[in-house]
């Protein structure tokens, strides 16, 4: 038990058909993100020229004081949405954002929409998972509008190598150890969990050099004991479904997965 695939074979697992069955969305990236380019817009237009948002969101997103909040429905988007409002968007807007800010005005780096290979590759990938995102947020986009923040948030300059790094496993695990109760247990669902543990970090990258930085950075000091996480939110979805798993009379049963999972065995 407990398998997980290492070597090439891995990157296959976030094929086209696998990223179209997934359902999976950080909340905070859609609000970081609307907070940083509002911010940009309205305080900071003469300088537009070197804020890239995407190295403001990088450096909210993997502040230590920034959770990420992954839903996987409409139900569960709501809910982190409000969390993100109540405890955390104050501090991001009044603290954390302006020194963001200025941190990466002193970097100097004009903005631009070229990418290199690996972010190019990773936006491909959200670009896919882009309709999936209206899905969860239950609005689709508006009429008549050719983009919306979606799509920004698709083709920013901007991935979380361990949400990658995090279906990768899971997806591995439950079809090595759990192959004849997979479709009692949700992928999506399982990603989420494990992604909104207070011990899974997020490490945001906006280029190649970044990329492979963090990666080993996750190899050496993460991967274990995230894959000991995914390995107890597994066998707990397996044992007591998920989201996805109950009907609609019986959601309000699982709604303490949602966030918390510090308490399964792993």
């Amino acid at each position: 038990m407990g398998k997980f695939v290492e070597g090439r074979n891995r990157r296959e697992q976030l094929s086209i058909e696998l990223l179209n069955s997934i359902q999976l969305l950080n909340v905070t990236e859609i609000e970081v993100l609307q907070e940083v380019i509002f911010t940009i817009d309205i305080k900071y237009a003469q300088k537009k020229a070197n804020l890239e948002p995407a190295l403001v969101c990088a450096l909210l997103l993997n502040h230590q004081q920034v959770p990420s909040l992954y839903a996987t429905t409409s139900r569960g988007y709501n809910k982190q949405k409000a969390e993100y409002r109540k405890h955390y968007q104050s501090n991001i807007q009044e603290n954390l954002l302006p020194r963001a800010i200025e941190q990466v005005l002193q970097l100097n780096i004009p903005r631009t929409l070229v990418q290199d290979e690996v972010i190019a590759e990773n936006a491909s990938m959200r670009k896919i998972l882009a309709q999936s995102w209206r899905e969860i947020e239950g609005k689709g986009r508006p009429k008549g509008e050719k983009s919306d923040i979606f799509d920004v948030l698709a083709n920013l300059s901007l991935t979380n190598l361990v949400e990658q790094e995090v279906i990768k496993d899971s997806y591995s695990h439950i079809k090595n150890d759990y192959d004849s109760n997979s479709d009692r247990i949700n992928l999506s669902d399982v990603c989420a969990l494990v992604l909104n543990n207070e011990y899974v970090p997020a490490l945001y990258a906006t280029n190649a050099k970044e990329y492979n930085q963090l990666k080993q950075t996750y190899i050496t000091q993460h991967q274990t004991k995230v894959r000991q996480i995914i390995r107890g939110t597994v066998k707990q979805v397996n044992l007591e479904g998920s989201e996805h798993s109950f009907s609609q009379n019986n959601m309000a049963k699982n709604a303490a997965n949602f966030r918390n999972i510090n308490s399964w065995d792993s």
